[in-house]
């Protein structure tokens, strides 16, 4: 049995979305080596380079999940003060621990979401660079 040549193009469409999704969970699984340890994959760095990397990485993952919609864009009134409770927060999914600073932001639903400092800085960053194309994005 041959087959014809519009089976050769799903096949080959098919293959092409199966190596990008595939790609996506690479990085993402990256992405979480790198949150988790700061020093993965670094050779010979100081603490501020590793801190740049892991900054970068965060801000591509922002960056990819307000581009997909699933993170909202960063809100414009934040309240901080010190966590009480365990939150999670919204950017990277891991817990606020009691006694460390927390940022409370409320959506125009009234859904509150918690954010970690740098986690914040990074969601603010991201949205900004997302609302104002780079000249090389313009062109």
């Amino acid at each position: 049995m041959r087959a014809g040549p519009a089976m050769l193009d799903t096949t080959q469409e098919l293959l092409g979305g199966n190596r990008r999704l595939l790609e996506a969970s690479y990085a993402q699984i990256a992405w979480s080596w790198r949150l988790l340890n700061p020093w993965c994959g670094i050779s010979g760095g100081s603490a501020d380079d590793a801190l740049d990397e892991v900054e970068g990485a965060l801000y591509h993952h922002v960056r990819a999940r307000l581009q997909r919609h699933t993170l909202p864009p960063a809100p414009k009134v934040v309240f901080a003060g010190r966590a009480t409770v365990h939150r999670v927060c919204v950017i990277c999914g891991r817990r606020i621990r009691p006694g460390s600073i927390q940022h409370e932001s409320v959506a125009m639903d009234g859904r509150k979401d918690w954010s970690h400092t740098l986690c914040l800085r990074v969601w603010v960053d991201a949205t900004v660079g997302l609302a104002f194309p780079t000249r090389s994005e313009r062109q």
